[in-house]
């Protein structure tokens, strides 16, 4: 394994490690699991701000923080001038990867002390839009939850799911959710159950415009949307979920 720190390049993204084998490949004798995460493309893109003046020592913290807790492992780490690329290399990648995103957020709002923190996250299965993967995979994969450990800091998040792959003829009302494998017309069934499942998991609070509100520990905040992403990715190819996370923020509990 290699771990490398590139130059830096932006102060809120600075210090981005690698935890992989040379060339960011899955490593020699990687199991299929472990292959198939490469294969889907499963990742994300994370930007962390901290609102305050401390910004630089408070995401290079917390970067220390998510590497020494083991959270990095199994994971790809790239960094430009706009945000990290969170990339899968071991399974399961979805949850290294809700892992990695809590652990980040909560070590980032504690070295702020409790100051408000925001990132954007942008979670991404499926070949369209990743820089290499392998378009000849057709097996879709049935994905655990993800077990995520309370953090103790609450978040509120504005939080949406975007099946992309839709097959022709699409919008006939009334049909359910295609099986695994099937072409998929049906992509607001989709979002709707993941809706419902959030709001039975406790976690979704509200409708907003273009999102749906979710609440509480960051952990859960992380997971409901990762869950929801995965299974979705169930039965369709390319699934993009984003979230824009908020701890600490003096307006909590307003809306203007």
């Amino acid at each position: 394994m290699t771990q490398t720190r590139p130059a830096q390049t932006h102060p809120t993204e600075d210090a981005a490690r690698v935890t992989t084998a040379p060339g960011g490949t899955t490593p020699a004798g990687a199991s299929a699991a472990d292959a198939q995460v490469t294969e889907l493309g499963i990742g994300a893109r994370v930007s962390v701000h901290p609102h305050t003046d401390r910004f630089v020592d408070v995401i290079l913290g917390a970067l220390d923080d998510v590497e020494s807790a083991g959270l990095t492992e199994g994971l790809v780490l790239e960094t430009d001038e706009v945000s990290t690329y969170v990339g899968a290399r071991q399974a399961p990648g979805e949850q290294r990867i809700a892992r990695y995103l809590t652990g980040l957020v909560a070590a980032a709002s504690r070295r702020s002390d409790g100051g408000h923190v925001v990132a954007h996250v942008l979670l991404s299965r499926g070949c369209p839009g990743e820089v290499s993967c392998d378009l000849s995979v057709t097996g879709l994969p049935s994905v655990e939850p993800v077990v995520v450990e309370p953090t103790g800091v609450q978040a509120v998040a504005q939080w949406s799911l975007y099946p992309l792959l839709d097959a022709a003829g699409a919008g006939t009302s009334g049909a359910a959710p295609a099986r695994r494998g099937e072409a998929d017309d049906q992509h607001m069934a989709h979002i709707e159950q993941a809706i419902s499942a959030a709001q039975q998991r406790g976690t979704a609070s509200s409708a907003a415009h273009y999102a749906t509100m979710l609440r509480g520990d960051v952990a859960d905040v992380v997971a409901t949307a990762v869950d929801a992403w995965a299974g979705v990715g169930e039965v369709v190819p390319h699934v993009v979920t984003h979230l824009t996370i908020s701890v600490g923020s003096p307006s909590a509990g307003t809306a203007r």
